[in-house]
């Protein structure tokens, strides 16, 4: 019996965010935040003024968490790692929303890209994913935070270390687990916040994939696009939701303090023993595979989507 992944894909509940995320892989260059300013600065005014649009984080891959049996791993890579991953976050009011993006200002997209050429090894890939769950505070200084304490008002914020990194678990998992999946992260992700150095968490699930986000178009409409880019317009090789994966595949996002504050706190998961029991029976055991494990650090970020996610919690 075939599955109809169109139905699973209309079946998916509404979200108060979906997030597009542009992967490539990079030469691992010293000047990569100047290079990469200079690329997307224009892309980023045309993001910003596309209707549904809620904010950004691009973030680049230190290293590997160890965790999972790949010894040869370090959480901090940044002198070894030839190449690294560099993930574009955008967050939307619908996944229609970042589509209508591509469509609009797609000769913007290929610029920035073309100027980033020569660094890049692989990508773009863009899933889409929307907000299973998330647990994040906008991110202020210190004065900021203090003034906020003064007027008792500081709930969904936090400090500002200058030293943040997010862990960023991929996960697989079982077909009619899913459910049972999410309640147990969120539980596990609510303990681990009693960790020193843990600022939140957000989990994402995969509901598709962005083909013009990938730099994938149909012949027809590239070749229609050099004839005349004046007026022509790329088109997508497919649909959002022929992009949704099964086995279904989240993305477990985890933001500490610091990389020292990731590296001694983040293994809780499989040691503290209140936090393994749920963990371990309910995460792991429905993993078609060890969760693959990258620790990155944020470039630069627009936090206009943690404010809505919070006012979605409360």
């Amino acid at each position: 019996m075939s599955l109809d992944i169109k139905a699973l894909f209309d079946a998916e509940p509404a979200s108060p965010l979906y997030v597009a995320i542009n992967r490539v892989l990079i030469k691992n260059d010293p000047n990569l935040m100047s290079m990469m300013k200079q690329a997307s600065s224009k892309m980023c005014l045309s993001t910003a003024l596309t209707p549904g649009f809620k904010g950004f984080d691009l973030m680049r891959q230190l290293g590997s968490c160890p965790m999972g049996m790949r010894w040869g791993a370090s959480s901090d890579m940044g002198d070894q790692l030839s190449h690294i991953w560099i993930d574009q976050f955008t967050y939307w009011d619908t996944w229609q929303d970042h589509e209508n993006f591509h469509e609009t200002f797609e000769d913007v997209v290929i610029d920035t890209c073309a100027k980033c050429g020569e660094v890049l090894l692989e990508g773009p890939e863009e899933p889409i994913f929307r907000v299973v769950h998330a647990d994040l505070p906008k991110l202020v200084s210190m004065n900021q935070w203090l003034n906020k304490s003064q007027a008792g008002n500081t709930s969904g914020f936090a400090v500002d270390s200058g030293k943040t990194v997010t862990v960023m678990a991929t996960h697989r998992i079982k077909p009619g687990k899913e459910e049972e999946f999410e309640q147990a992260e969120i539980e596990t992700m609510s303990m681990l916040k009693e960790s020193t150095g843990m600022l939140g968490f957000q989990i994402l699930k995969r509901i598709g994939q962005s083909t013009l986000g990938s730099g994938h178009a149909t012949v027809e409409s590239m070749l229609e696009d050099l004839k005349d880019s004046s007026g022509s317009k790329l088109k997508r090789t497919a649909e959002v939701w022929e992009g949704y994966t099964i086995p279904a595949e989240y993305l477990v996002m985890v933001e500490w303090e610091s990389l020292e504050a990731a590296q001694g706190n983040m293994p809780h998961v499989n040691v503290k023993p209140e936090i393994l029991f749920v963990h371990g029976p309910k995460v792991l055991n429905n993993c078609l595979q060890l969760p693959t494990v990258r620790m990155a650090d944020s470039m630069f970020r627009e936090q206009t989507y943690r404010e809505v996610l919070n006012k979605a919690d409360n």
